[in-house]
């Protein structure tokens, strides 16, 4: 039989070819959509997992995020995991602020839970820090980092500091301090940078440790809504109007939600093209069986004449339309990686060529030469 479908491809190569071009064709199509929805999915769940989702506490207008002056309580909620918000938090990021007098001028001593709790320390906000204490940030020692303009001239002293510090009442002490000067940071000015914890104790010393700017990272993005429902016991939402003294909470997932929605969108879309692309599948098959026995119906008659059963003269048939093609469609899935997809494709290939081959096939000899007179 392989020698009959040889013979038949040779005497109609036109046919045999046009039969792979279409079917390389389409089986690249429907293998493109598929490594397209793999790919959309797996950027999808990398957006769910890894995308930071940001909390930011703000004053109950939504106006300003720093200098909030928060009480203990406030970070003691974020922080608890059995009646606070801690069982959502992955990374809580704090400043304190404090007016600071030193030898490089007047300025301001941020204490700063890591470089993302202050632009001026933040890549993703133009700014950026380099120091030379590992785990700098996580320390409780009395190292600081100073702007990039002055660390030439002070890199690895020790900085007598002065540092005003508001108490109990708004009253304000002043408090003695030194601090080694261990990296910079980008800018210019008198400001000094220190681990939060050091910051801290300056504060605990006058009182409570309030905290000027807080936020944090949302350890699962999709218990957002479940969190500010429990947030709401200490905070409240934004309201323009309002001049209540309670801080507010803010979720700034606004960006996470527009980009899920769109790659969703986009799966739907691929996924609806999919069933469309096989169908196209079915139809090419289909276009290519017909073309292919139009004009042969005396030829079929003979076979059968001849004692060619109506099972072999379809095998031999399909065999003629199908050899040329499946090769296109093997060396396609072979080198889009998607063996699968290239699988369905001949499937449905094979479908479309068989429904255009059983009629004129099978049919008696005395009915395939009536239709052909």
């Amino acid at each position: 039989m392989l020698n009959y479908v040889i013979k038949r491809i040779l005497r109609r190569p036109w046919l045999s070819l046009a039969g792979l071009v279409i079917a390389a064709v389409f089986c690249t199509l429907l293998c493109y959509l598929v490594n397209y929805r793999n790919g959309l999915e797996a950027r999808l769940q990398e957006v769910q997992e890894s995308y930071e989702v940001l909390c930011v506490v703000t004053d109950s207008r939504g106006v300003r995020s720093d200098k909030l002056n928060l009480s203990p309580r406030f970070v003691q909620f974020v922080r608890d995991k059995e009646d606070g918000l801690g069982n959502y938090v992955k990374t809580i990021r704090m400043t304190m602020e404090f007016k600071v007098r030193s030898s490089l001028g007047s300025g301001t001593l941020f204490g700063v839970t890591d470089e993302k709790a202050l632009d001026r320390l933040d890549p993703s906000m133009g700014g950026s820090c380099d120091y030379t204490v590992p785990e700098f940030f996580n320390t409780r020692e009395n190292i600081c980092l100073v702007s990039e303009d002055v660390y030439e001239s002070v890199a690895g002293e020790t900085l007598p500091v002065k540092v005003t510090v508001p108490g109990i009442g708004g009253v304000e002490e002043v408090y003695e301090a030194e601090y080694k000067v261990v990296g910079r940071y980008r800018g210019t000015g008198a400001d000094l940078v220190v681990p939060f914890d050091t910051a801290s104790r300056l504060s605990s010393s006058a009182g409570d440790a309030r905290t000027d700017s807080l936020s944090f990272v949302l350890a699962d993005n999709s218990k957002a809504d479940e969190m500010m429902e429990k947030a709401m016991e200490v905070f409240t939402t934004v309201d323009p109007a309002s001049y209540s003294s309670r801080p507010a909470l803010t979720v700034q997932d606004r960006q996470y939600k527009a980009t899920l929605a769109e790659l969703e969108q986009n799966i739907a879309r691929t996924n609806y093209l999919l069933p469309v692309s096989a169908l196209l599948s079915l139809a090419a098959g289909f276009m290519i069986g017909f073309v292919s026995v139009r004009g042969e119906t005396r030829t079929y008659a003979l076979m059968r004449t001849l004692g060619v059963s109506g099972p072999k003269l379809v095998l031999q048939v399909l065999g003629e339309q199908v050899l040329l093609p499946a090769i296109g469609i093997f060396l396609v899935g072979l080198l889009m990686k998607q063996p699968a997809a290239a699988l369905i494709y001949f499937a449905c290939h094979l479908v479309g060529c068989t429904l255009a081959v059983l009629r004129p096939a099978l049919a008696a000899p005395t009915k395939l030469l009536r239709v052909q007179e």
